[in-house]
């Protein structure tokens, strides 16, 4: 009888611990509802400007992005095609979320050719603009993405790099297209 009890209390008590658990769980909050926009199958064409990565040429991507399970972030899986100096063919998977700590949205990827990008960014009006860094050659270059929504279905990009953080020249421009 004792140990029927003991059961009883038990499971009474996690019981209460998952409701408990339950009402203290996250809830995505309304900056994570901004990134529905980016939910979808999505192409890319864009173009690579001539500089010190080589002649530039043409780049296209089409990706797919869904939320993951908890509305906490979304994950794009994509494939990409830049010109060969500048990488060639590749996979990429990247992950958007929102740090409420630090207000900023954050887009982590990784890609097929072994690179790791970390951006953090903001939104304001119709544009995103993405920031982060990443080292090419032993060389710290800064870059900056921006997106500006056209339209439910479309946006355009245009990709910018920096070596001091001050002069920028451009690397790609683009657009967009939701399927």
């Amino acid at each position: 009888m004792a140990f029927k009890k003991i059961v009883i209390a038990i499971a009474t008590l996690a019981l209460f611990t998952a409701c408990a658990w339950a009402q203290m769980a996250p809830k995505p909050g309304a900056e994570l509802k901004k990134l529905d926009y980016f939910v979808g199958t999505w192409t890319t064409d864009a173009t690579i400007a001539e500089g010190p990565w080589g002649a530039g040429g043409k780049f296209t991507s089409t990706g797919t992005s869904e939320w993951m399970t908890g509305n906490f972030f979304v994950v794009d899986h994509a494939d990409f095609k830049l010109p060969p100096e500048v990488g060639g063919e590749g996979k990429e998977t990247l992950i958007l979320g929102y740090n409420a700590d630090q207000n900023v949205y954050t887009r982590d990827g990784f890609n097929s050719q072994g690179r790791r990008e970390n951006w953090t960014g903001t939104l304001v009006g119709d544009t995103w603009t993405w920031t982060g860094s990443q080292v090419y050659a032993g060389q710290d270059v800064k870059q900056r993405l921006t997106v500006k929504a056209l339209s439910p279905t479309s946006y355009s990009l245009k990709f910018d790099v920096s070596l001091d953080g001050t002069n920028w020249m451009p690397f790609m421009e683009g657009k967009s297209t939701k399927k």
